[in-house]
């Protein structure tokens, strides 16, 4: 009866495709040990939360209490329908989702979520761009409206870039921590003789 239940990394062995993805993790974050990877674990999970508290603050003093005075109401719809308040939340909406699911495609080697991953990415550089489009076409009057508003959405969209990079970092430095005891190999060794085997290599370029 208790055969089904035990927990022996023996008995239930974590699949290959695990292993091969948390080995991968390792090998991007070089942690040294346990220790190292918990700082490092840490001190992701707070960049995500300055930088996500950051896009917030950002959104709302510029465009929530400060759009008015940046002209937003000069803004012309997107071609898309978008009023550029709506624009503002939709841009890092959409970096969230294309960051997080590229991370994990390119983790994992799936074509189809790197594909949904630069679609998304290519349609938020669009957004940034097109109040300079509307101002090369005439839709704008004033220069600085529309280098206020590309600005405003670069900065929400590196903002909350970082701060989904970081968090995903956090998620993953935390599961491979909960789990290196299991795993058929030794995290750490993996990540050192990596380290080891590129100092062993020259560089192909004087």
């Amino acid at each position: 009866m208790e055969e089904g239940t035990s927990e022996d990394p023996i008995e239930n062995p974590i699949p290959p495709e695990t292993a091969e993805l948390m080995q991968s993790i390792v090998l991007r974050h070089n942690p040294t040990d346990s220790h190292n990877m918990r700082n490092l674990m840490t001190n992701a999970g707070l960049l995500s939360g300055a930088y996500a508290m950051a896009a917030g603050l950002v959104w709302w003093i510029t465009v929530a209490k400060g759009g008015s005075q940046l002209g937003d109401s000069e803004i012309p719809n997107s071609l898309l329908g978008l009023e550029f308040h709506a624009a503002s939340i939709v841009v890092p909406i959409l970096v969230l989702f294309s960051t997080a699911v590229f991370v994990f495609g390119s983790y994992r080697g799936t074509p189809g979520a790197l594909l949904f991953g630069g679609g998304a990415a290519l349609l938020v550089a669009y957004l940034i761009i097109e109040p300079l489009g509307l101002l090369l076409v005439g839709s704008i009057d004033e220069v600085t409206v529309a280098l206020a508003a590309t600005a405003r959405l670069a900065v929400l969209s590196l903002l909350t870039y970082l701060a989904v990079m970081s968090g995903i970092s956090a998620i993953l430095l935390s599961w491979v921590l909960g789990q290196h005891h299991y795993l058929p190999f030794d995290v750490f060794e993996v990540a050192k003789e990596y380290n080891e085997g590129e100092d062993d290599v020259s560089s192909p370029f004087p």
